[in-house]
């Protein structure tokens, strides 16, 4: 088989991931910034496709929250709608098939040609929100904290807090969960904040939203634009759910997860990139705001919390000189509450660099990288998930190159979902050393 020229691949690597779906018979349908289509690899289950950042991911498993299906290529889309994978080996039937829907010329190497049956398509142009960075996080923190001090806490969130998860009353008050208020209730809450000289401006989540006719709000909260012919009006992007407040190295509350009280995914950031300068459609322009990133949550036990978030950096006056990394809000909580730890939340495994100064900066000795064993596995057991375990280790070898030893803490998913879960079904993980290849048991001493 002759090998198919540079060209092509740089030709076939253009194409967007949404035009080869559309191409390939899928129906998008839009959903905020993103597309939702029907997962080329799970029947029935949703996919998501962000145009912007040109990535699809699927949620459509029910134990781990994906199925596999996910890439930042129109050849990996093709290779899942395909063949039911994203293996290497169906490269050039992936590049040809795409070029066959797409109307390119395949050129190879040794200077024939491959005609495509159709003429060729034009793609589509997508820009990125403006990246407008946010306030300091002094400034975040104290504008947060004013905010979710008014957000009401529903019935069914405090059930689910206190029943579920297991948090205490005192917990629930020291973490500041707190429920999404309704847009009536969130505009009252952003009056109050203007009046009290809090900023809006460049806090996630806070946007101005144009609307082109009158509406009844607060006029602190409107300013006309003559030239569109509508008002800019204040408010904030979370709809339902419930605020999870995301805490730096100094107890600040720098960015809010929302818990969503329905759809996909269940976990969001509380964010307001702008857009208005690129987006066509006026409904859907916001400006003043500001992404809120993916950064780490350093998470104590609640009952250092309430002391530590006033009293400088988490490290002068707690240990960390061994850190648990694991992923997702409350298990990371949950986790530190029962072992007594200090749990660092890296919001998915592919941002583990963000993570290394903070290695360095408090000088760690151990690194322990809690991974349930699914999550290092496909979703049909077939072998282990390449994408996440790529990232495992290049994270540990980061962390190796620091002089720092590292394990992972693993264990069987009928056992806990997270590491939550494990600890409270009163199970252990096994531990294994990255450099010795060691296996143990986690000492239950570590439990207090």
């Amino acid at each position: 088989m002759p090998l198919i020229s540079q060209k092509t691949i740089e030709d076939i690597e253009s194409v967007p991931v949404l035009d080869i779906a559309i191409a390939l018979g899928y129906s998008p349908r839009r959903a905020g910034k993103q597309y939702e289509i029907l997962c080329p690899n799970c029947d029935g289950k949703n996919t998501f496709i962000d145009p912007t950042r040109n990535i699809f991911k699927c949620f459509g498993n029910k134990i781990s929250g994906e199925c596999g299906c996910a890439g930042n290529t129109a050849i990996s889309f093709y290779n899942w709608h395909k063949h039911k994978s994203n293996e290497r080996k169906n490269f050039v039937d992936c590049v040809e098939g795409i070029a066959e829907e797409m109307g390119i010329t395949v050129e190879y190497k040794n200077g024939t040609t491959r005609e495509s049956g159709q003429p060729r398509r034009t793609f589509r142009k997508f820009r990125e929100e403006v990246q407008t960075p946010a306030a300091d996080p002094e400034t975040v923190d104290k504008v947060y904290r004013y905010f979710l001090s008014m957000c009401p806490i529903n019935k069914s969130h405090a059930e689910e807090w206190m029943g579920e998860r297991g948090y205490s009353v005192e917990d629930v008050k020291t973490l500041l969960l707190r429920t999404v208020p309704s847009p009536e209730k969130a505009a009252l809450i952003l009056k109050t904040l203007k009046q009290k000289g809090f900023p809006l401006e460049r806090i996630p989540g806070f946007t101005q939203r144009f609307i082109p006719y009158e509406m009844d709000y607060p006029e602190e909260l409107v300013e006309e634009d003559k030239e569109n012919g509508g008002y800019w009006i204040w408010m904030i992007t979370a709809k339902s759910g419930y605020f999870i407040p995301v805490r730096d190295e100094y107890g600040r509350i720098t960015r809010l997860r929302v818990r969503r009280e329905k759809g996909k995914p269940k976990y969001i950031w509380f964010s307001s990139g702008e857009n208005f300068k690129n987006e066509p459609e006026k409904l859907r322009w916001m400006k003043g705001g500001a992404s809120s990133g993916a950064p780490l949550n350093i998470v104590p036990p609640t009952e250092l919390l309430s002391n530590w978030q006033r009293n400088g950096e988490l490290s002068d006056f707690c240990e960390v000189s061994t850190l648990i990394s694991t992923e997702g809000e409350h298990k990371s909580q949950i986790s530190a509450n029962i072992l007594k730890k200090v749990i660092v939340g890296v919001p998915g495994v592919g941002n583990y660099r963000s993570m290394l100064p903070l290695l360095k900066k408090w000088s760690v000795k151990k690194l322990i990288i809690a991974y349930d064993m699914d999550s290092l596995k496909n979703d049909d057991g077939s072998g282990k998930n390449q994408q996440v375990f790529d990232f495992l280790i290049a994270f540990a070898n980061e962390a190796l190159k620091l002089g720092i030893e590292v394990c992972v803490w693993t264990w069987d998913p009928k056992h806990g979902k997270g590491l939550d879960d494990l600890l409270v079904n009163n199970r252990l993980p096994v531990e294994i050393n990255l450099r010795t290849k060691e296996r143990t048991m986690v000492d239950s001493s570590m439990i207090a």
